[in-house]
């Protein structure tokens, strides 16, 4: 009985937190027009999400590439930048919370939300050789 309510509790707790498969099952990407990227934002950032490895690249019309690896686990998806959003193809977004020409940081705001800080990375010397190579050029 004792185990129940805690997992009830447990539960409850969760059930106010935001959930990534909401937004993937009711994917927004095709209907989300990008806006102009500031300067600031432009080019090869590269970083961690916990234990992935990531990069973005961000061209001047709001267009761009997010690509990550861990383990054996290699993805490259489109990103749109619109309203101080990313929006990755599978549905999921990133909140901008800070960029300037060295830094950028971006929150994933799903259970209890994670920030993540991605640095300048023009050389793609930072990113996964995966990355490196479907980004390079």
């Amino acid at each position: 009985m004792k185990i129940k309510g805690i997992g009830f509790v447990v539960l409850l707790a969760l059930g106010g937190c935001a959930s990534p498969v909401n937004d993937m099952l009711n994917n927004k990407f095709v209907s989300i027009a990008p806006e102009v990227a500031p300067a600031s934002l432009i080019g090869i950032w590269s970083g961690n999400m916990g234990p992935y490895l990531a990069s973005f690249s961000f061209e001047s019309d709001g267009y761009g590439v997010f690509c990550y690896s861990w383990g054996t686990a290699d993805v490259i998806q489109k990103v749109k930048y619109s309203n101080n959003i990313i929006y990755i193809q599978d549905g999921s977004k990133l909140e901008i919370k800070e960029s300037n020409s060295d830094l950028l940081v971006v929150n994933a705001n799903y259970l209890g939300g994670n920030k993540s800080s991605f640095y300048k990375d023009k050389e793609l010397k930072e990113a996964s050789q995966y990355c490196a190579s479907k980004l390079s050029g």
